[in-house]
């Protein structure tokens, strides 16, 4: 037996050096061939504006004089390191960094696996993660995917660890990785609401350690989110936390104009269907109205729209979440719009590879969280925590395919454990189990039916057009 565990172990870490060196192979082959590719997206110009305005010495400001809360802080102040070192606007260093953050998110998948299963289970969802082909294709963009999910991931690590081994450190590493992660995208700010009496109830011991571990996780939150957040209320003359972005999402997604499908697509309407239709005007010797006050509006008039038509408000909820876990369609979408023009074979197996990587994940993901979650039920609550937030925040916004890419390691997870415990899972799951795991991949397949059907029939038309 001694042996036997050896060898599966031997094999178990050749596959995962495998896994790691296809994975360079193809991210270092890309790489080699982008030299040229700039910031075709417009986040990706926000960005790379921001981040040369902090390497320029103008802040974080649009222009020159013109400070900004439009968006996190942290993607642009990384930006800007990277191009103190590197040279201005070097985006092939910036992916190079990023294709490292990505083998660093690899780890913390596997770490994460090790505690919540075992160290098998670790290394299937590390590799998943790792090889994901979305997850490659985000690694060459300029945007805050590939940040923003090792930070994800290293805050549920950390919340994991501190439940089973409840330390002071932990409790601050927690709190600081949750702040970072909340200064990448701004979803994650409110957390701390929900996750503090969480710790209270789920961290072991005597009553003092279950108030202390949890201030310290805040301690360490507010460590790094305050600083911002006190910038933000002075410069926007409103409680402004991490950026201006929410209140105008909120509006763009419930108003009269949003439109039933792509909800997002909002942000183009101008004039009277514009979402900024009704922005109150400057009153006479007042000083022009903030980004933090237009916010602010834009989000009371959401809210008051929702609350006025609670049916509308219901059937958007459902097409945004069926939105937002859709198939990944932003590397096709890409092409097909002119902003990415690789070779045609690279097209088919890349848009291929996309789409099966996301349903084969999915559809995993979603019958192992039902089946065989962690024997710890604390920790099983602790890792869905960020997930429900994210989703929950979208669900009312509004849906896109794009931000649910973060949670694929999560997924990956699950799906991990499914197959390895596959054998004994299925005839021992109770009932209610089964019933939620098969729900749960019925959802999914009925959500992708009308996204192919209904939604991209149109595009995916011409793309086989394309192809002839």
């Amino acid at each position: 037996m001694p042996g036997g565990l050896t060898t599966a172990a031997g094999e178990g870490r050749r596959f995962l050096w495998i896994a790691i060196a296809i994975g360079l192979v193809v991210r270092l082959a890309i790489l080699w061939h982008t030299p040229a590719l700039g910031t075709a997206i417009v986040d990706e110009q926000h960005y790379s504006q921001l981040g040369e305005s902090i390497l320029a010495g103008d802040g974080f400001a649009r222009a020159p004089g013109q400070p900004t809360s439009l968006r996190p802080p942290l993607y642009p102040a990384l930006l800007a390191a990277i191009w103190s070192v590197a040279g201005k606007h070097n985006l092939q260093f910036v992916r190079g960094f990023q294709i490292v953050l990505a083998l660093a998110t690899m780890a913390v998948v596997y770490l994460l696996g090790a505690r919540l299963y075992d160290a098998r289970t670790g290394r299937y969802a590390a590799v998943a993660s790792w090889l994901y082909p979305s997850l490659v294709f985000f690694n060459f963009l300029i945007l805050t995917e590939t940040l923003f999910t090792l930070l994800l991931l290293t805050f549920v690590l950390s919340t994991v660890w501190l439940v089973q081994t409840p330390r002071s450190g932990t409790a601050l590493l927690c709190g600081i990785a949750l702040g970072l992660a909340a200064l990448t995208r701004s979803v994650l700010w409110p957390v701390p609401l929900v996750l503090s009496p969480m710790l209270f109830v789920l961290i072991p011991g005597p009553l003092g350690r279950r108030i202390a571990l949890p201030l310290l996780v805040l301690a360490g939150y507010s460590i790094v989110v305050a600083p911002w957040a006190v910038r933000n209320t002075r410069l926007q003359r409103v409680f402004t936390v991490v950026d201006t972005m929410g209140g105008m999402n909120l509006r763009m997604g419930n108003y009269e104009y949003t439109p039933d499908n792509r909800m997002w697509d909002a942000v183009a309407l101008r004039g009277p269907k514009g979402w900024v239709r009704g922005v109150p005007p400057d009153e006479p010797g007042a000083p022009p109205k903030t980004e933090g006050q237009k916010e602010k509006w834009a989000q009371r008039q959401a809210l008051e729209y929702m609350r006025q038509h609670p049916g509308t408000t219901a059937r958007r909820a459902l097409i945004k979440f069926a939105d937002f876990w859709g198939i990944e369609r932003e590397f096709a979408a890409g092409v097909q719009s002119g902003l990415f023009k690789p070779p045609l074979w690279f097209q088919v197996v890349g848009s291929a590879s996309i789409v099966g990587a996301f349903v084969a994940v999915s559809l995993l993901g979603a019958a192992g969280l039902w089946l065989t979650p962690p024997a710890d039920r604390r920790l099983h609550a602790l890792t869905l925590l960020p997930a429900v937030v994210i989703v929950a925040a979208h669900t009312i916004v509004f849906g896109h395919s794009r931000y649910h890419l973060p949670l694929v390691p999560i997924l990956a997870l699950y799906g991990a454990a499914f197959v390895v415990r596959i054998g004994p899972s299925i005839p021992s799951a109770r009932r209610f189990r089964m019933t939620g795991a098969v729900a749960t991949v019925a959802v999914l397949l009925a959500i992708w039916i009308r996204q192919v059907a209904f939604v991209d029939a149109h595009y995916i038309r011409e793309a086989l057009q394309r192809l002839q």
